[in-house]
């Protein structure tokens, strides 16, 4: 997860005499936006100014931008500032410029499908990772849904600070078709590939 440059308790007046800043009226009304909508637009980060944002949680309305920074006021008048360009590349769409697998032809010889087991395999067959002995609980946190998205999912995440329904931590494993996540304070969840998978593999 990216850290805030800054965080304040922001007077209702502002020092800079700039006039988008003295344009933008904070309007908290509403849902808020995952800057991760934003980020992916060819306008970024001027699309920001005056959206009601949630950045990993922290939900407020950018009132400014400063340098390669966009500075974000929630409801309580807590300021954060947060580097645009790093903002871009934690909440970069996933490279689908790799080619996908090719599918298996249905026009096997008679011998060859013979040789296959009896046992129908199963739909979700994810590869099996040994258990990561030193997560890096340092890494940017990043939401499941960034690797679900990809064709070699779980293979991906194997070993990222990943983001499953508000829990944070490591996947430090991976065996039998599901992810072993381990937070910082050492507990641990185990997550179904597959259906993390039909959950957030859209794109």
């Amino acid at each position: 997860m990216q850290s805030p440059e800054s965080t304040v308790q922001d007077p209702a007046s502002s020092p800079s005499g700039s006039s988008l800043k003295a344009a933008i009226v904070p309007d908290f009304s509403g849902p808020s936006v995952p800057i991760g909508q934003l980020t992916e637009r060819a306008d970024w980060p001027q699309c920001a100014m005056g959206v009601f944002v949630n950045i990993h949680g922290f939900e407020g309305v950018v009132v400014d931008l400063i340098s390669q920074s966009i500075k974000v006021v929630s409801a309580d008048r807590i300021t954060q500032r947060f580097n645009a360009n790093r903002l871009k590349t934690l909440f970069a769409p996933p490279d689908r410029s790799r080619p996908a697998a090719q599918p298996v032809s249905s026009e096997r010889p008679a011998a060859a499908a013979s040789s296959r087991p009896a046992a129908a395999e199963p739909d979700f067959a994810p590869p099996a990772r040994v258990y990561l002995s030193n997560p890096n609980f340092e890494a940017p946190v990043r939401a499941i849904r960034t690797y679900a998205s990809q064709d070699d999912f779980p293979a991906c995440a194997y070993g990222q600070h990943v983001d499953i329904t508000g829990f944070a931590g490591v996947v430090v494993e991976i065996v039998r078709g599901s992810l072993k996540v381990q937070a910082a304070d050492g507990t641990h969840r185990s997550y179904n590939a597959g259906t993390l998978k039909k959950l957030y593999g859209r794109a």
